[in-house]
């Protein structure tokens, strides 16, 4: 991506203005609800564009063509739902749907890791782990696991093992 276009993007981007619905600043059921919507009332200050009131949405704010729908980091962006989709992807960042569930987001990461390709919601909130193997298998990706669940059941040595495994590497354990 083009240095000057990151730049350009940023900048529009801090002048585009935070666009609040009509009367935000009056009522306080809108300011849990802010979303965008046009206003349409027959003597709305805002419709008529009048000064002092907020900017309505409008062409002029969108920026430029090379830049639109790319992430922060000037990659474009794609959607990810499952493993199969990360095949010839190369210069991307990924997004994790989040309907995902746990089980097929690890194999996600595992992945993406693997292909050396930027995730931009990598966190793996827990990771069950039955066996040594199973915490072998994972290990590469330690930085994008937030805890490790190692259950009771198991027997106290291959516990204690991964535990221990898990420790050394820097990842908390939940017991």
């Amino acid at each position: 991506m083009n240095l000057r276009l990151l730049r350009v993007r940023k900048k529009l981007n801090s002048k585009r203005p935070k666009f609040l619905r009509t009367e935000t600043w009056k009522k306080k059921s809108f300011k849990n609800n802010p979303k965008w919507r046009k206003p349409r009332g027959k003597d709305n200050k805002m419709r008529m564009k009048r000064s002092g009131k907020q900017p309505l949405v409008s062409v002029g704010y969108r920026g430029p063509k090379e830049v639109r729908g790319t992430h922060a980091s000037g990659l474009k962006e794609v959607m990810i739902t499952n493993p199969g989709q990360l095949d010839g992807l190369e210069n991307v960042i990924i997004r994790i749907n989040a309907t995902v569930g746990n089980k097929k987001k690890i194999e996600i990461v595992k992945k993406a890791v693997k292909s050396n390709l930027k995730i931009a919601n990598p966190a793996l909130t827990y990771v069950k782990v039955m066996s040594v193997e199973e915490f072998e298998a994972i290990e590469h990706i330690k930085d994008h696991i937030q805890k490790l669940i190692v259950p009771l059941r198991l027997e106290s040595d291959i516990r204690s093992e991964i535990v221990r495994k898990a420790e050394d590497v820097g990842i908390l354990v939940e017991e």
